[in-house]
């Protein structure tokens, strides 16, 4: 059973009904039909650009940011429980009193607890289970909002290590032990027009552009809109450049001397080595002829095939028993 299923079983049970006027608003927004709601009054809210791109091309009115009022929220829980609560509570604030707050989301990514806390600090009307996670849904009753301690989770905050960042981010608290490997490898190596591929807050990026003066510009490019926010206040050398959108799927042809990336390997729980292999795909086309990658992979991932289909030389910098430092040069 899909997800979009169970988000439909209160509607299906006659438990709410769909508001005859006023906004109707899905955060966090799946790839997925909606066509049970009226499009003229849709608006779904997605920060990640495959995601998004696929929504709007589907004919969806799509944004990063919610809209000023809602008469129907629907939030579909990330895997961060501070990003859920803060998104609960964000919606909260815009939704009209008398208006409808349904959250949907799997057991593995923390409905049960959301629910609890919701339940403890507001109340709420009803809740369906189905296909191993929880639908529950709650009705604005005043103008406070109870979860209003939740929202600062979303708001840019130094980690540990004094990097701006936020929940839901990769690596939010310090800085990724991948990108920490690779960051030496790449001191004084990088010259001409350098990108940073799943830039992600912007570490990475700012050592390069640190170790660097002979790079004349890095783009970092980013699909998690709130990730490229987080790294504008953490990059601030003029020689960066930020672009929100899919790395592998790149629009720029063969125009970079040098890529470096820390790809993901996982959007959900389980490890997915094809993101990897279509990062370096992309690497390859976005190369000059004599351009060269610098890749930091954990070392169980399997891009040895890959690389050599993309790249003439390819060399293992380092290996530990997390990780290995990748050098490929002259791609095909």
């Amino acid at each position: 059973m899909s997800t979009l299923t169970r988000l439909m079983l209160p509607f299906d049970e006659g438990a709410i009904a769909l508001p005859d006027a006023g906004q109707i608003t899905i955060i966090r927004a799946q790839a997925d039909s909606y066509s049970a709601f009226p499009r003229d009054r849709l608006t779904c809210v997605q920060g990640f650009y495959p995601t998004h791109k696929a929504l709007q091309t589907a004919g969806f009115t799509v944004s990063t940011d919610l809209p000023d009022r809602s008469a129907l929220t629907i939030l579909h829980v990330t895997r961060s429980k501070d990003e859920s609560r803060a998104l609960l509570a964000q919606a909260f604030d815009r939704l009209e009193v008398g208006g409808i707050m349904l959250v949907d989301g799997a057991k593995t990514d923390g409905i049960e607890s959301l629910m609890k806390a919701a339940k403890k600090a507001h109340g709420i009307d009803g809740q369906l289970s189905k296909a191993h996670g929880k639908v529950f849904w709650l009705t604005k009753s005043s103008p406070q909002n109870p979860f209003a301690s939740w929202a600062d989770a979303l708001v840019p905050a130094q980690n540990a290590d004094g990097f701006m960042t936020a929940a839901g981010l990769f690596s939010a608290d310090g800085i990724d032990p991948g990108s920490a490997e690779l960051a030496p490898f790449i001191a004084g190596k990088l010259k001409g027009k350098t990108a940073d591929l799943g830039a992600g807050w912007g570490w990475l990026s700012a050592q390069a552009l640190a170790s660097n003066p002979a790079v004349e510009s890095l783009d970092l490019i980013e699909a998690e809109h709130s990730a490229l926010a987080c790294a504008r206040l953490n990059v601030t050398d003029p020689r960066a450049a930020f672009s929100w959108g899919d790395a592998t799927d790149p629009a720029a042809k063969r125009i970079y001397d040098t890529i470096i990336t820390n790809p993901p390997f996982h959007t959900g729980r389980k490890a997915e080595p094809a993101l990897g292999r279509a990062f370096i795909a992309a690497a390859r086309s976005m190369l000059k002829p004599t351009g060269q990658l610098y890749l930091v992979a954990n070392r169980q991932l399997a891009y040895e095939a890959t690389l050599d289909d993309c790249f003439a030389r390819v060399e293992v910098l380092s290996q530990t028993s997390r990780y290995k430092i990748i050098h490929a040069r002259k791609p095909k």
